[in-house]
């Protein structure tokens, strides 16, 4: 009588644990940092340097810049698609910021998801909408640093976070920015971040003044940027200042780096 006792109270503490599981109990919050630690922005930037070297005999290479993703996942898709069906023109894709809504880890994955289709390394640096709520902490989980440089063929990189109300830290990084232009001894300079270097509402004059001076001395050749959904072109001091447009927009921002120097298009989709 005692053994089939504990036999039936065993059974209902499995049922009951079922029970509860099947009711949702345990459900993960969806504000969950739980993300797996990949650092996919240093891992395509390996992939993307081999590529390099093993066509180390040009210096010629195109690659696509896009932003604002958000949920525009049809838009994100038909991106995609293009630059699969042309993947042999194309080098990497850099992806200025804006990935998600509200710095969801279920946003970022829905991204990634879909960006994993790629047939071509991307790169990305964080928009303002990926640091709320934990979306910072779970940005640098997927995808490591936000600000860093890198040098491809005959010309050098930039990407920083410059998303100065949403982020933790002192931002932007303007002494470090110097010191990555200053160093920079590559024929061609692009910077990139997600607000517009010009953005009045954010920046002081006095601020988007020095900005402007830092990129004239330096003599940057193209700073693009994310944030305005409207794709558009014009200068930023002697720069030339592009923005990307958001995924809603079916468009990319296509940049051509050649002997003769760079040039770019918007590509409808």
């Amino acid at each position: 009588m005692m053994g089939f006792m504990k036999t039936r109270m065993i059974g209902l503490l499995i049922f009951t644990f079922v029970s509860l599981l099947s009711c949702g109990e345990f459900n993960y919050s969806p504000y969950a940092v739980s993300v797996d630690s990949s650092n996919l922005n240093g891992k395509n930037l390996v992939k993307l340097l081999k590529s390099a070297k093993a066509s180390a005999k040009s210096n010629s290479f195109k690659f696509i810049v896009i932003s604002d993703t958000h949920d525009y996942y049809d838009g994100l898709n038909s991106q995609i698609e293009f630059i699969n069906n042309h993947h042999g023109e194309y080098d990497f894709v850099i992806i200025t910021g804006d990935m998600t809504n509200v710095g969801l880890a279920s946003e970022f994955e829905e991204v990634k998801r879909r960006l994993k289709r790629l047939k071509v390394p991307y790169l990305t640096t964080s928009g303002n909408h990926d640091l709320l709520i934990d979306g910072e902490k779970i940005y640098k989980k997927i995808f490591g640093d936000d600000t860093y440089s890198f040098e491809y063929k005959n010309t050098k990189f930039i990407l920083y976070n410059n998303n100065n109300w949403e982020s933790s830290s002192k931002t932007p990084d303007l002494a470090w920015l110097e010191h990555e232009l200053l160093s920079n001894s590559h024929e061609n300079l692009i910077v990139l971040s997600h607000v517009a270097p010009n953005d009045s509402d954010r920046f002081t004059k006095s601020e988007i003044q020095y900005l402007e001076e830092l990129v004239n001395r330096y003599r940057v050749d193209y700073y693009i940027n994310g944030h305005n959904h409207n794709p558009g072109e014009s200068v930023f001091g002697k720069a030339k200042h592009l923005t990307a447009g958001a995924s809603n927009k079916e468009v990319l921002l296509e940049l051509t780096v050649g002997s003769f120097g760079m040039s770019h298009a918007f590509i409808n989709l």
